[in-house]
């Protein structure tokens, strides 16, 4: 991992978003590119009827580059310590006109970025996206993993990455991902498959676990891999089961055609998932 992409809002959920995307930089040495993405009000919907003030793109565009750049000068100040011996990751800034999917969607092309970070608010067990629809949009369509940082989550050594998978071959790739980020903290990576008895019985499953475990038995050298199944007839359940666990800092999934992120923050057992809202959760494209 070698770029990190955080977008904000300059809100305070988006700069606690910050801290942790520099802190998680600082330990695989990796840059730190900061983003904000405007709209010019005259191209905002209904803008014909509302008087706005006269700002063009120019005015915008300095506003948000005098915004980040305060920005990144408080971030620097508090991520970089005097300790030569402590990685001080190089932070840069950009904003351009555009959705947050947009800008984004662009930026991680143009410089080749590795993950992105940004950050959620939870209220009440019920867990809402900093940047609001943006937020979800990018997911539904994203293409490369998004980590997100929830409002009440602070940097700690990363120890344990729960990695919940239904344990097909395509998911391979992120594992390999995961191992990247475990291997700079020698953590522990636990590739979780929820299931039941008579799943696990299935023909066709057995077949694709064996190839899953051959595949990892071949490809993944990484020794602190360990397998766990949770036992349980519905995956809200499983997944509430699995962010109950304190040890736990931080939760892999890969969004598959919006099944599983439907589920997490939309099913019938969101208010369990208050906990959820403490962990950060890293999104992964289907492929």
């Amino acid at each position: 991992m070698k770029k990190i992409l955080i977008p904000t809002d300059f809100s305070v959920p988006a700069e606690n978003a910050a801290h942790y995307g520099i802190a998680l930089a600082k330990m695989a040495k990796a840059e730190v590119i900061l983003c904000h993405a405007f709209k010019v009000p005259a191209e905002a919907p209904m803008a014909a009827q509302v008087a706005w003030p006269l700002l063009d793109y120019t005015d915008m565009q300095q506003y948000a580059a005098s915004e980040l750049d305060k920005q990144v000068e408080k971030l620097t100040a508090s991520s970089c310590e005097r300790d030569t011996d402590i990685y001080c990751p190089a932070l840069s800034c950009e904003s351009d006109l555009g959705t947050v999917c947009d800008v984004v969607d662009r930026l991680v092309e143009e410089k080749q970025i590795d993950l992105v970070v940004m950050g959620m608010a939870g209220a009440g067990g019920l867990v809402q996206f900093v940047l609001g629809s943006n937020s979800r949009a990018m997911i539904e369509r994203l293409s490369y993993p998004v980590l997100l940082v929830p409002y009440e989550a602070s940097f700690k050594k990363i120890r344990k990455i729960v990695f919940a998978t239904d344990l097909n071959v395509d998911d391979l790739k992120p594992l390999k991902f995961l191992i990247g980020i475990a291997a700079c903290c020698n953590a522990v990576i636990v590739v979780m498959h929820i299931t039941d008895y008579e799943t696990q019985k299935n023909e066709e499953d057995q077949h694709r676990l064996e190839d899953f475990f051959e595949a990892v038995s071949t490809k993944i050298s990484y020794p602190k891999v360990k397998y766990e199944y949770v036992w349980n007839t519905n995956l809200d359940n499983g997944l509430a089961w699995m962010a109950e666990q304190k040890d736990v800092d931080l939760i892999a999934v890969v969004h598959q055609q919006h099944r599983l992120l439907d589920r997490i923050f939309n099913g019938s057992h969101t208010q369990k998932l208050a906990r959820r809202t403490q962990i950060p959760l890293l999104v992964f494209p289907e492929k």
